[in-house]
């Protein structure tokens, strides 16, 4: 769900007071594929806004001047809902909304929550709106009605493939494993998630894994599979593969998502599969997947193993690659329970330790935050990469779940601040 209330009032109103559907659209005058997007939305909105009284589109101006921004609000969008000019939290709205190119056309549903972020294909395909608000298929929809449930190698001529109905998943946990067998990223995490995938079959029979592959011919599919003891997703169904792959915004390999069983309603009518956690792959890597399933996410973790995406949220960082043994696991046990306390209604922030002088993330972040060479003491960063890049150093070297909570209550007051 998109918290509009710390993004801009304005919006906010708009979609609690008015109960509407929201077409943002990010765009700006100097941009030319903006100019060359905006009279298909022209089109949708001349044919829509009328029909369909439920929704407005709303401008969210990406110019680099106010003249820039008057001129296109004027001769451009006059007929859209436009947020003022580089509004404060505009950075925010930008990287919790994935709006870092142009044009970008996010529908919002009327109780808050992001209906697609690929407006611009969806009116690309669909210019008259037929099938406006274009919410996306749902995961099951998606999969294929069989899946690959073993391979038989011990042939020397061809394999032998078994396919089994995928509906018998209805109420099992589904591992959706996005990789291909040249990257090298997953010839490397493979052999872990084998290893766990294992371990985990011989504890509990309420999981599956689907290997979605990204390689580029059959043989190289198979020469894959066959080195696992995976489930898998036919090479063949190209379009259960490119459909998951686009409706769980797959953009790197490996990616390794947790889906839940099918839930099921009063009627005994199953739904959707909800998605626990997209970033599996750090759980797997950090050991923790026999204790921790089905691994939702948490709120903290080693920022030197994470897979985050740290640049669309608060992130609360302490480094002590210079402490022994002891003192980083005190600085994890701190990090922990700080996070687990810490309650905030209008920002999300996430907690991490930064142990591993080795770790090129941790040492680009010390760098960039000027926090000087590793020393026998702490320190305590606040990223707000969101919103400008911004860093707040606190001068707390006594890190406990109590300090933390109050850096993060004051970290404005901070005299060390900067920007990435």
């Amino acid at each position: 769900m998109v918290d509009v209330y710390v993004f801009c009032s304005s919006l906010s109103y708009l979609l609690f007071y008015f109960l509407l559907q929201i077409v943002l659209y990010f765009g700006a005058h100097w941009s030319e594929p903006c100019s060359k997007f905006l009279p298909k939305l022209h089109l949708f909105h001349q044919l829509n806004n009328k029909v369909k009284e439920e929704f407005e589109v709303i401008f969210v101006s990406m110019d680099r001047s106010l003249e820039d921004y008057n001129m296109y609000t004027e001769d451009n969008v006059s007929q859209f809902w436009c947020l003022p000019y580089a509004i404060a939290t505009l950075p925010k709205l930008i990287a919790s909304l994935k709006a870092h190119n142009m044009p970008h056309l996010v529908v919002i549903d009327k109780d808050g929550t992001i209906i697609t972020k690929e407006g611009v294909d969806a009116l690309t395909q669909d210019p008259t709106g037929k099938y406006f608000p274009w919410r996306p298929n749902r995961i099951v929809d998606l999969l294929p009605k069989n899946y690959v449930s073993n391979i038989d190698n011990t042939r020397s001529s061809s394999l032998s493939v078994h396919h089994s109905p995928t509906i018998d998943l209805d109420e099992k946990y589904i591992l959706l494993y996005f990789a291909s067998h040249s990257d090298a990223l997953a010839q490397e995490f493979t052999p872990w998630l084998v290893k766990a995938y294992n371990i985990l079959k011989k504890k509990r029979q309420d999981f599956e894994l689907l290997f979605v592959s990204g390689d580029a011919s059959q043989a190289s599919y198979d020469t894959f599979i066959t080195g696992t003891s995976f489930c898998a997703i036919p090479y063949e169904d190209t379009e259960a593969r490119e459909g998951l792959e686009m409706r769980l915004e797959i953009t790197s390999y490996p990616t390794l998502i947790m889906l839940g069983p099918r839930p099921v309603d009063e009627d005994d009518n199953f739904g959707d599969r909800p998605v626990i956690n997209s970033e599996v792959r750090s759980v797997i890597e950090n050991g923790d997947y026999i204790t921790d399933f089905p691994f939702y996410p948490k709120p903290w973790g080693d920022l030197c193993k994470t897979t985050d995406d740290i640049n669309t949220h608060k992130c609360l960082v302490v480094f002590h690659e210079g402490g022994d043994e002891e003192e980083q696991m005190d600085i994890e046990y701190a990090v922990r329970d700080a996070a687990e306390e810490y309650r905030s209604d209008d920002e999300l922030v996430k907690f991490y330790w930064a142990c591993n002088a080795d770790a090129a993330l941790c040492s680009n972040i010390r760098n960039a935050c000027n926090l000087g060479t590793i020393g026998d003491l702490p320190s305590m960063v606040l990223l707000d990469i969101p919103n400008d890049g911004n860093y707040y150093v606190s001068d707390e070297q006594d890190i406990t779940e109590e300090t933390i909570i109050e850096f993060l209550s004051n970290y404005k007051d901070c005299v060390v601040r900067g920007r990435i």
